[in-house]
């Protein structure tokens, strides 16, 4: 069915009149007579009653509802892709636990209010798993803790981190590289960011064994190390988020592992709908 016939078949049934759809769509009575005329052989089906006025039989009416609701979705699918005007839609986004914990609700709240037809769905994974839902198509644009993205991708940075190490109970100092090997660390799985800063840290201490328990939440994380199981990475802005309530203590540390850069990473421009595009071009990030 092209969406040209249902556009006439709409007019015919709302005037009851193949002239008068024929002058709303500023096509002639006969053009109308052939749309109507394929639709009824397309569906095996008699589709109204001609006479004055046409008056639609039980299968046109049923056509009429679908026919309605294809056009509208025509509509909002033109509107989608065309500049000004409200934007709508659905925004795909994935982000980092601690990111989606910390700085989300400020930067999706504002972006809601803006564009409130928007429909926001969040995902949280570590780095390495959102770069793959996004390649694959289940993301529109993820916020990851990554400076080399790959190809194909566009990046920019959104938030700049200071790591540092948490613990529950109070530690004399940052740990030396004969202390780390005695201790559990608590982290994501393979593919986190800051999993790969523990990994570093106890390569540079010569720790040939690391252990290292996997979770797959900042709650349970946090929760754990709160209680004593081990120690985590997390952002100072993290640690400061869930001190008051789990009392962390939290240690700087060395320069060359403290700092991460938190970029937003979409498809090329092209590719983008309007609705990621509002997103990504907002100044959400700065408030």
């Amino acid at each position: 069915m092209q969406l040209r016939s249902l556009e006439m078949f709409v007019a015919l049934a709302e005037l009851g009149s193949f002239n008068g759809a024929a002058e709303r769509l500023h096509t002639v009575q006969s053009n109308v007579s052939a749309h109507i005329k394929k639709l009824e052989n397309e569906l095996a089906v008699q589709l109204l009653a001609r006479r004055n006025p046409a008056v639609l039989t039980p299968a046109g009416d049923q056509l009429l509802s679908y026919a309605r609701q294809l056009l509208a979705l025509h509509d909002r699918a033109l509107d989608s892709f065309s500049p000004g005007g409200a934007v709508h839609g659905r925004l795909r986004l994935g982000s980092l636990e601690t990111t989606a914990a910390v700085h989300l609700p400020r930067v999706l709240s504002a972006f809601s209010a803006s564009h409130p037809a928007v429909q926001v769905t969040l995902t949280t994974a570590p780095s390495g798993d959102l770069l793959d839902a996004l390649r694959g198509g289940q993301l529109d644009a993820a916020l990851v803790g990554l400076d080399e993205v790959g190809t194909g991708l566009q990046s920019r940075p959104v938030f700049e981190e200071q790591l540092v190490l948490i613990s529950g109970d109070p530690l004399p100092a940052l740990p030396g590289p004969e202390q780390l090997g005695q201790l559990a660390f608590l982290s994501f799985r393979q593919g986190c960011s800051y999993r790969q800063r523990i990994e570093q840290w106890l390569a540079e201490a010569g720790v040939q064994a690391p252990h290292i328990h996997e979770f797959g939440s900042l709650d349970a994380i946090v929760g754990c190390v709160s209680a004593g199981m081990g120690v985590a990475l997390v952002p100072a802005t993290t640690a400061e988020h869930y001190r008051a309530r789990s009392g962390l203590h939290s240690y700087p540390l060395p320069a060359r592992l403290a700092s991460v850069t938190t970029r937003l990473v979409m498809p090329p421009a092209a590719q983008c709908s309007r609705a990621l595009l509002a997103f990504a071009n907002g100044d959400w990030f700065a408030r």
